[in-house]
């Protein structure tokens, strides 16, 4: 019940008009002044930022899954005929 209340509250809070205003890059300021195209640049940032480090992580993956591939090769190439490798 806690839970619902605090949500409801906090959509009020937010669908009140003085709240809920867009920020300057979308609430009408002409794209020619230096607010909105620092503004415009800082958004570009944020997501080469966040693109950047999405990728690292996708990229992590990938490299330890090949990985694992490449380790069961390996292990598969050694494996002894008279059971002390690993099991199939």
């Amino acid at each position: 019940m806690k839970k619902i209340l605090s949500f409801g509250t906090a959509l009020f809070v937010f669908l009140l008009p003085q709240v809920s205003k867009a920020c300057s890059v979308c609430f009408g300021v002409p794209s020619e002044q230096s607010i909105a195209q620092g503004l415009d640049l800082a958004i570009v940032m944020l997501i080469g930022v966040t693109g950047t480090v999405l990728g690292g992580v996708v990229s992590f993956f990938i490299y330890m899954s090949r990985r694992g591939k490449r380790i069961n090769q390996i292990m598969d190439l050694y494996d002894s005929p008279n059971g002390n490798g690993r099991a199939h």
